[in-house]
């Protein structure tokens, strides 16, 4: 072989080497002015010619300005349309629906046992529920002045009343885009996906809804939440104080007695010898157990609602606390704290007290066994 032709030889072998380790280039990427993407917002179809007909109707609900008088009752209808809407829009914003059984049960924890026993509380339809925000049963359950609240059966979350032009926007004759407001995405997120973002947020932007979810079906589970609350009731003044024995102490919709351990676990983590204004004020609640005659300030009056035994073990967790506490913190402050503890009045106002807590084995409550029962 001539030097000539093997010198063009590895030439060639050395130019189709270097021609595949040269990398194709990528197609162009579109470029966006100041390096900001815009998305597109989404626009639906679904159910249009109804939307878009309800919504029309919807505008004739109260009398107009001119005089015209409202021709439009909003109905069950109307909310059957709003809700799968609804739902794409919080799918859009991240939220998981819950299954069948999971979703049963977080309803439960929220609002307690409102759906399976015979409340005011709530009205049953085909695809969901409305809880009514005070229980009355004259209340009409699509007055938007009143927070009820709305449980869609199927998809899994809550709302207030829907109206649709709240979150739809029409963008077409067949096309429209969903704009749901961020604390109904906040409230669901948080509620059923235990998003901790959107409880921040809450808790800057919607503490009433809050505080209700506390006040007037008895969750409890969150201290934040439990802590905006309870707040509320150190800020009342010494006459109303007591009342916060209502939110400890309640009736559940089955009728049983519940007691909310984690507020009365706030009360001790809150208690101090110079600030010991809610321990005292539980003291009184104890009290109007036993005593009628200062109770108007109760929505619900003790007195009344509670037998006998409840009565005693509702006494029993209120002198479980404050026995200790008084007993540790009163040395610090003396002059604060009042001569005789909140056991010995109840011992002296129900004879039988005693004997029904050694019965029931003091509910396992240790203090309160360590103190009637000292050298056990």
């Amino acid at each position: 072989m001539s030097t000539i032709n093997f010198a063009g030889m590895v030439a060639f072998m050395l130019f189709s080497i270097g021609c595949q380790n040269i990398k194709k280039p990528k197609p162009e990427q579109p470029v966006e002015k100041n390096d900001t993407v815009i998305k597109r917002e989404k626009e639906y179809t679904m159910n249009i010619e109804a939307i878009k007909q309800h919504m029309e109707w919807q505008t004739h609900i109260e009398a107009t300005e001119e005089g015209i008088p409202a021709s439009y009752n909003y109905s069950e209808k109307d909310v059957n349309i709003a809700l799968p809407v609804i739902a794409q829009g919080l799918k859009d914003k991240g939220f998981r629906q819950l299954k069948d059984s999971a979703f049963t049960q977080a309803l439960t924890n929220i609002f307690g046992k409102i759906f399976t026993h015979q409340t005011n509380r709530v009205r049953f339809h085909d695809k969901y529920y409305t809880i009514i925000e005070d229980g009355q049963e004259k209340v009409d359950e699509y007055d938007y002045t009143i927070e009820n609240i709305f449980v869609s059966k199927e998809y899994k979350f809550i709302s207030w009343v829907p109206f649709l032009a709240d979150f739809i926007e029409l963008t077409g004759n067949h096309n429209y885009k969903i704009d749901l407001h961020p604390i109904l995405i906040a409230r669901n997120k948080y509620l059923f996906n235990n998003s901790r973002s959107d409880l921040a947020y809450l808790l800057a932007e919607d503490t009433l809804f809050l505080k209700t979810l506390v006040t007037s079906f008895g969750y409890t589970k969150e201290e934040k939440i439990n802590t905006l609350v309870m707040n509320d009731y150190r800020g009342l003044d010494d006459d109303h104080m007591p009342t916060v024995g209502e939110i400890i102490f309640v009736k559940n919709a089955a009728g049983e007695l519940e007691i909310k351990q984690e507020l009365l676990q706030w009360i001790i983590d809150h208690t101090r010898a110079d600030d010991h204004a809610l321990l005292q004020a539980l003291s009184y609640y104890a009290y109007a157990l036993y005593d009628n005659s200062n109770n108007d300030i109760y929505t619900h009056n003790p007195f009344k609602i509670f037998s006998l035994d409840e009565k005693r073990k509702i006494a029993a967790y209120i002198a479980d606390i404050y026995e200790p506490l008084r007993n540790q913190l009163m040395p610090l402050d003396a002059g604060k704290w009042p001569a005789s503890g909140v056991l010995e009045h109840l011992l002296v106002e129900d004879k039988g007290f005693a004997h029904f807590l050694k019965e029931h084995d003091y509910f396992s409550l240790p203090a309160l066994k360590q103190e009637l029962e000292p050298d056990n």
